[in-house]
Order: structure tokens, then C-alpha cells, then sequence
């Protein structure tokens, strides 16, 4: 995946696959996915996340800071909310909310 390509949600807190040296940490601020976090290649500025709204996605950005995660040590890297855009060829199953365990 290039860097300046969106990297898609995938949609947990953490769980489902180890985390790679070459991932960075992601917090996400604002939005409907605010306070969430996930891991990221290393690069990836941009990010699209599942909405709530039908046929959208949330889009985020990396703004240069880092933050806090709760239960985690290490610094992330904080990606703000700065719109959403219509979810387009995105498929179908990758524009649902996950459902909380």
C-alpha cells in the first residue's frame, strides 16, 4: 500500500492479529469512531473508517500529534476526524459498523 493511499478500519480494538515493529499505534479523535484505536503500516496519514451513516465513511487524518491510549504504554499517533465522504466502489462489507463483543 502506498502512503498516501487510505487505509481501511479494520474494524477492532486490537484483537485478531499481532501488532508488526513497522505498525504504529492510531488513536482516532472525533467522529463517530472517537477515542478508538487501531494500528496502521507505518506512513499511512489517512485513514477510512466504517460510518453510521448509510453509504458514508468517516475520514481521518493524521495531524502530527500523539496521545494517549487507555491500557496501552505506548504513544499513538492521534488521527482527526475531518469529514466524511460517500463511501463509492468501497465494498459493502467494509462500510458496516462492527457490532461490539
Amino acid at each position: 500500500m502506498h502512503p498516501d493511499e487510505p487505509a481501511p478500519f479494520p474494524g477492532s480494538r486490537g484483537g485478531g492479529r499481532f501488532r508488526d515493529m513497522s505498525d504504529e499505534l492510531v488513536v482516532l479523535r472525533g467522529g463517530v469512531r472517537d477515542g478508538e484505536s487501531t494500528t496502521v503500516q507505518e506512513g499511512v496519514r489517512r485513514l477510512i473508517a466504517a460510518s453510521d451513516a448509510p453509504g458514508m465513511v468517516e475520514v481521518y487524518e493524521a495531524n502530527g500529534e500523539t496521545g494517549r491510549v487507555k491500557g496501552n504504554n505506548d504513544d499513538a499517533l492521534v488521527f482527526i476526524h475531518v469529514g466524511q465522504e460517500p463511501a463509492g466502489d468501497l465494498a459493502p462489507e467494509l462500510q458496516h459498523s462492527p457490532t461490539p463483543d
